[in-house]
């Protein structure tokens, strides 16, 4: 296995132990024990709690980015970034053994326990704001959805029905109706 695969394995275990432990399980000895690694084995690829929560914030980003771009290779008319990050927050139709669950989770528990943690999203939020800003539709509009999506996504994170299926599928397309004009 190469240390790529090791340290994905370990950012996957370290997911779900947060889920199933919450943030106060999240240990390094409990997360070396779920990916099947010694604790010196884990410490060998995040040399602390914080690298690994760093480590999974970065990736929760990295997913997101790479979904924007997935769905702007079929959409490029003006506002398919606000599109693109509408479609990466939801959580519709993913596979449970998707990381953007425990990935998100993760990022609840670096907030909750250093918000220092949170330091690459905030950075990522700035380019972030910058493309909307870029997109080719109202900014405002663009900001409204990029912030509806948020909310979308920390319901689905958190389980919290907020919406039936119907008003959800309304409010998704009301969403990105606003993305084309």
């Amino acid at each position: 296995m190469t240390q790529v695969d090791t340290k994905q394995q370990i950012l996957e275990a370290a997911g779900r132990v947060v889920l199933a432990r919450g943030v106060t399980g999240l240990t390094l000895e409990a997360v070396a024990e779920e990916a099947g690694l010694s604790k010196g084995g884990l410490l060998y690829h995040y040399g602390s709690k914080e690298a690994l929560l760093t480590a999974m914030v970065g990736r929760l980003v990295e997913v997101t980015e790479e979904r924007i771009d997935a769905h702007r290779q079929s959409d490029s008319a003006p506002g398919s970034w606000t599109r693109g990050y509408l479609q990466a927050c939801l959580t519709d139709g993913i596979p449970a053994t998707d990381p953007t669950g425990r990935l998100a989770v993760a990022l609840l528990a670096a907030g909750a326990t250093d918000p220092a943690q949170l330091d690459e999203v905030r950075e990522r939020q700035e380019v972030w704001q910058a493309r909307l800003h870029e997109d080719g539709v109202d900014p405002v509009m663009a900001n409204i959805v990029r912030l509806a999506a948020d909310g979308l996504w920390m319901n689905d994170i958190f389980g919290i029905p907020a919406l039936s299926k119907d008003e959800r599928a309304e409010l998704l397309a009301r969403l990105e109706a606003l993305t084309r004009q």
